[in-house]
């Protein structure tokens, strides 16, 4: 095939994988999405046409179309609202978030937000001031640029009611909010959902949060759940097997505009049978049940059929089980040890202290349990030193905390640190490569000694 019409198929194809329809054709198979789109309609349509404060989660496994079902129903809105989107991946406190805030709130409105306004002012505290704006930090680093205080929430949420279009407010990775210390970010947004009247002076405001975990409402505190309306819209895995294929093969055969090439019909059907071949092989079937027996997120085969793509070559024009098969596993396996190869000693020292614990049928720990297994261990190996380049053992797992190789699994409290209970994140097998890897005689010892 020429080099020219395979980027029109390249570039088609991966038009169709960015911005995939997922939907199924079977009404009964979709029906639990059907509803949930409908609900999630109809709360955001409240917010924008009679001014209301509306808040739910929005509930459901990786790849079920939550924030597809969400857009999709922004994009249907006849009036155009202030739309505040917020990640917990990426706005990992509630300063991060309160400065992102003011700046969505800049692009979209045009003016800046300030907390002290001007005597005779509207209520609305919208100005063109940016100068003395503490939500906005144009720092040219963002890591060392200075955040607003917490308890500007308190002054800046408020001011979402007095602004003249309705506000929604999207927080993907809900529950990584609400692992927050306080809350205060969504104690504020809910309290202002809870005080939100209909009446000209409000615009209507909702708070919709996106996640996939289940327990997700038992991590509010208690001030935050009463504030919460509780409202929990499901959605659900939207496609079986049979549906999957389908979906790859509309993926596979783009629609190419006829004023492209001539002969496009020729080179259509050309490809057409080579998309069909390849999906009647019996090693592409397996890599596509392989995928879909581990997850029923379409994201993850999309991935796949991307790289797949990617690698087609006029000396190599279709597609093929054997780069299907690389990019899969390019895809599936991951770096084994990630950066643990830069542990320092008390580090290494706390990971195998939670090898014990585990191997002794307690798969949760905290900083106390660990801390009374390494001090034996140094009672008893004077080889092994407590501090090593000014790190301490306190310091060592407050690091493998923020790297989340200890995964929190317990719910914000008043509860010590030390008390807090974690998991580990990495198997026994990488550790001791790790260890290996250290060339730690004594620390290889200590980790043999595990059951």
């Amino acid at each position: 095939m020429p080099e020219s019409r395979l980027n029109l198929y390249k570039q088609a194809i991966l038009r169709n994988l960015h911005s995939p329809d997922t939907r199924p054709s079977s009404l009964s198979q979709s029906s639990v999405n059907d509803i949930a789109s409908k609900q999630l309609s109809d709360l955001i349509n409240g917010t924008v046409t009679r001014a209301e404060g509306n808040s739910c989660l929005l509930l459901g496994p990786r790849g079920s179309g939550k924030s597809r079902m969400v857009e999709c129903c922004l994009n249907h809105l006849s009036v155009k609202p202030i739309v505040i989107r917020l990640c917990g991946w990426i706005q990992t406190t509630d300063r991060h978030a309160l400065r992102e805030i003011g700046l969505q709130l800049l692009q979209q409105t045009g003016a800046s937000i300030l907390t002290d306004p001007e005597p005779g002012a509207s209520n609305s505290t919208l100005t063109g001031n940016e100068e003395t704006n503490p939500f906005l930090d144009r720092s040219a680093d963002l890591s060392t640029s200075t955040l607003p205080p917490t308890s500007h929430l308190h002054a800046l949420i408020p001011v979402l009611l007095t602004l003249d279009r309705p506000i929604i407010v999207i927080l993907d990775a809900f529950d990584l909010f609400a692992l927050h210390p306080r809350q205060s970010l969504l104690y504020c947004l809910f309290d202002a959902v809870q005080n939100c009247r209909a009446s000209s002076d409000n615009q209507g405001i909702a708070v919709i949060g996106i996640t996939s975990r289940v327990d997700t409402i038992h991590l509010l505190e208690k001030r935050v759940k009463s504030r919460f309306s509780g409202r929990t819209i499901r959605t659900a895995p939207s496609c079986d097997l049979e549906q999957c294929l389908a979906l790859v093969r509309a993926f596979l055969q783009p629609s190419i505009p006829i004023d492209e090439q001539t002969d496009i019909d020729e080179w259509n059907q050309v490809w057409a049978s080579s998309v069909e071949e390849f999906l009647e092989d019996q090693k592409t079937l397996n890599i596509i049940r392989e995928t879909f027996s581990v997850t029923r997120d379409m994201k993850a085969l999309i991935r796949i059929m991307t790289g797949c793509v990617l690698h087609l070559k006029s000396t190599r024009p279709y597609l093929s089980s054997a780069t299907l098969s690389a990019s899969a596993e390019l895809q599936r396996s991951r770096s084994s040890n990630l950066h643990l190869n830069r542990l320092s000693y008390p580090s290494m020292c706390l990971l195998i202290a939670s090898v014990h614990v585990n191997t002794s049928g307690q798969p949760s720990f905290n900083f106390e349990m660990l801390f009374d297994i390494f001090r034996d261990q140094v009672r008893a190996s004077s080889s092994a030193p407590v501090q090593v380049n000014g790190g301490s053992i306190g310091m060592a797992f407050q690091d493998l905390a923020t790297a989340k190789i200890f995964i929190s699994v317990m719910a914000p409290s008043n509860a010590a640190k030390e008390f807090t209970k974690y998991r580990c994140s990495v198997e026994r097998e990488v550790i001791k490569k790790v260890i290996e890897k250290s060339a730690q005689t004594n620390l290889k010892k200590w980790l043999n000694k595990a059951p």
